[in-house]
């Protein structure tokens, strides 16, 4: 049976950097990005000293950390391209490169992007200089089409987007899970009728089938990143999984807690909408996991290659102590 509990390392990690985004990444900051001035500007500029100078760009290439690190900056909304960045980082060992694999859409700030050419290869262009604002207030830049011959890199596109779905997948069940942490004492202390609105069933069974989904996206994600740390690779199959049921649960919670919110969860002065904003705008810019998804259907259903699967349930394979374990004295 796996183990797919956070390792103390994983939590510790996320404690430190919760700190560090409580303190440079606040609500206001994220809400001055519709306005960006000078001064905003400069806030942004800060926040990414405070997290260089935590290491966050220099954490080893561990599964367990570097979803965990993806959890905690999805939770806080954190403007940085670490998601984008990480999988040619941990692929290629090469850091500065967006994740354009099947995507039209990077964030902007990163110098050049990460391409698929032909069915499996790699190749290296240019960020393009046409920076715009992305529905959920992000600077973004479209890549789509790609003008100049990509350099090609060695490497594997599959294993590009195995940590891709992987990180995307985490980011969002840590927005999805800051929002529902948002709405939940918000429909606790709401009176109507003399009685929290959250006792009504019509707003407290909505907020649960919202919060077990997203529990689920998280368990997907451990399982993946366990997959990963067992065995050195994170399985396309497992963060197909996990990023489809992210994102099909994210846009759930967004939509529920909206709902919960009534009048004050669709107002600009809450803290809400910067949460659904960019859960909308990141899986929008995500690739489709559906035709992964199917493709692991097929091999599934056909039982010439269903053993080509191995690990998709707990019990696949025997109890198999991950890496933290392993090293604990």
């Amino acid at each position: 049976m796996f183990d797919e509990r956070w390792p103390e390392e994983a939590e510790e990690l996320a404690r430190a950097l919760d700190a560090v985004l409580d303190k440079h990444c606040p609500p206001d900051l994220l809400r001055g990005a519709d306005d960006a001035g000078a001064a905003h500007d400069d806030r942004v500029r800060r926040l990414d000293s405070a997290l260089a100078e935590f290491g966050l760009w220099d954490l080893p290439n561990q599964p367990y950390l570097l979803t965990r690190a993806a959890v905690a900056l999805g939770a806080h909304l954190a403007p940085v391209p670490f998601v984008s960045a990480v999988p040619a980082q941990v692929v290629l060992d090469t850091a500065g490169l967006a994740n354009g694999i099947d995507r039209a859409v990077v964030p902007a700030g990163l110098a050049r992007v990460l391409v698929a050419v032909g069915d499996d290869g790699l190749g290296v262009v240019a960020t393009p200089d046409n920076p715009r604002r992305s529905a959920g207030g992000e600077r973004v830049v479209v890549i789509e089409p790609v003008t100049e011959p990509p350099t090609p890199v060695d490497g594997h596109v599959d294993a590009v987007r195995a940590w891709g779905f992987l990180l995307e997948a985490a980011r969002l069940v840590g927005a999805a899970q800051a929002l529902i942490r948002y709405g939940v004492p918000y429909v606790s202390d709401r009176r109507q009728f003399g009685v929290p609105v959250g006792s009504f069933q019509g707003v407290s069974h909505p907020l649960a089938e919202a919060a077990t989904s997203v529990q689920s996206a998280d368990l997907l994600v451990r399982h993946a990143a366990y997959l990963g740390d067992a065995d050195g690779a994170v399985p396309l199959f497992a963060a197909v999984m996990a990023a489809a049921k992210a994102r099909a649960a994210s846009r759930h919670a967004a939509a529920t807690v909206h709902q919960a919110l009534g009048g004050y969860g669709v107002t600009v002065e809450a803290d809400c909408q910067l949460y659904s904003r960019r859960i909308r705008a990141w899986t929008a810019a995500m690739p489709d996991p559906g035709p992964w998804l199917a493709d692991l259907a097929r091999t599934l259903a056909d039982p010439a290659t269903r053993d080509q699967v191995t690990d998709l349930w707990q019990f696949d394979r025997g109890f198999t102590l991950p890496r933290w374990a392993r090293e604990s004295r």
